[in-house]
């Protein structure tokens, strides 16, 4: 060729395209076909491996060389575009790393300056709100601070004081029964009015009580009152014994035309297997001599075909010496009050009236022991008068009546105890005397 172009940098090594003055390399695609004309080489390496072979064989080796060559340049292009993304990549990554340096930098300045406790904007903040002489501190001290007026307690002292504190609250006006403002006033004008009424009405009852006592002094109705009286105590007592009572004071008895006896108590009625023994009980509201008594109590004896009496007499009644109890001849004294007869001097009377019954109808040698009876009812009569005293007391309203019910409830327990002695005396002397 007459003349050279200077090679493309870009072209592969030995290969020249044609110049102007030449027929130019035309190379056309088309679909998966490559035409390529008029290409000259100029190589002297190249030319002279391709004038060793044939030239059948020549057109083969150029196309094989052609497609090799195109290959290489395919693979060597990839090769480029892997090495770009890569250097872009490690520019993205050093860029990246530079950020996060500087972002790094920037976050630990802005949280030092936020959160360092030297001179940091939060500490510094809560430190003036929640610290020790911060807003909220002092906002609860001046809440609370009960030397100031104005707070919350001084203003609840202050509220605390007009309801409850000293004579002058409101409190003490509401509970001050002498004040008429207070509701406490009607109630103490109420309850004055009551217990005016009762102590009227308790005066009246004592007025009308005295006058009715009176009333009965002078007729014949307090006899017969007490005698009922005295029966009905004793139908009492005697509900849960074996032994019974019966009313007999309109009935005549053994005695013609006698009705000598107001009562008769049965001992052992209700036990068909043991021997009946009876007690004739006398009720009298009227003094009588001591040989007038002695008398009356024989006759009812044999008129009610009894082994002993049982005389009851009223205070006013009774002879002297013979309150509470006393064992005579013929039977036994009791004496009570004939408006409110003390059931713990009739059942002892009856005791003791069965005990002697008892060691009547067993005869006087049985062996009792009747000296130690005498002194058990010469103790009864000691711890008896107490109860009397003590009854006195009671007709008192004050602080010391339940006291006073008390001692009364104790001594009548030592009464009983003191009757069961002397019947268990009773019961040994017998059987002292069957076994001789």
């Amino acid at each position: 060729m007459s003349s050279e172009r200077a090679p493309d940098l870009n072209a592969a090594p030995g290969l020249v395209p044609m110049s102007a003055a030449n027929k130019p390399t035309q190379v056309d695609v088309v679909g998966d076909r490559i035409r390529v004309a008029s290409l000259e080489i100029i190589d002297r390496a190249l030319a002279g491996y391709l004038e060793s072979r044939s030239p059948e064989e020549r057109p083969e080796t150029v196309e094989r060389a052609l497609r090799v060559g195109l290959m290489a340049l395919q693979s060597a292009s990839g090769s480029i575009d892997v090495d770009h993304v890569r250097r872009a990549f490690d520019k993205l990554l050093s860029d990246a790393a530079d950020s996060n340096k500087k972002a790094t930098v920037e976050v630990e300045e802005i949280l030092r300056k936020t959160f360092s406790t030297e001179g940091g904007v939060m500490p510094a903040t809560l430190e003036r709100f929640i610290g020790d002489k911060g807003q909220l501190a002092q906002f609860t001290k001046d809440l609370f601070d009960e030397n100031r007026r104005d707070s919350a307690i001084g203003k609840l002292n202050t509220i605390l004081g007009t309801y409850f504190d000293g004579d002058a609250s409101k409190l003490a006006h509401l509970l001050d029964p002498t004040r008429e403002a207070s509701p406490l006033s009607g109630f103490r004008a109420e309850i004055a009015k009551r217990f005016d009424d009762v102590l009227l009405k308790i005066v009246e009852m004592e007025a009308s009580q005295k006058a009715a006592k009176g009333e009965r002094k002078k007729g014949t109705a307090k006899g017969a009152d007490f005698e009922s009286r005295i029966i009905a105590e004793y139908t009492e007592l005697l509900r849960a014994t074996n032994d019974d009572i019966e009313g007999t004071g309109g009935i005549t008895g053994a005695v013609t035309d006698s009705k000598k006896g107001d009562a008769v108590i049965t001992i052992n009625a209700k036990d068909s297997s043991a021997a009946v023994l009876r007690i004739v009980v006398e009720v009298k509201d009227k003094a009588m001599t001591g040989p007038a008594i002695e008398k009356e109590l024989a006759e009812a004896r044999e008129n009610r075909k009894a082994e002993i009496a049982l005389m009851v007499f009223s205070e006013a009644a009774a002879p002297a010496g013979a309150a509470p109890f006393q064992i005579s001849r013929n039977g036994v004294y009791c004496v009570v009050d004939p408006e409110a007869p003390d059931v713990a001097i009739l059942e002892a009377s009856y005791r003791l009236a069965r005990i002697s019954a008892l060691i009547r109808a067993k005869s006087e040698g049985s062996g009792a022991d009747l000296s130690a009876v005498r002194d058990a009812i010469e103790a009864l009569r000691s711890r008896l008068d107490s109860v009397k005293e003590i009854k006195k007391t009671l007709t008192a309203i004050d602080n010391t009546t339940e006291k006073a019910r008390d001692e009364l409830d104790t001594l009548r327990t030592s009464i009983s105890t003191e009757i069961d002695r002397i019947e268990e005396q009773v019961r040994a002397s017998s059987a002292a005397a069957k076994s001789e």
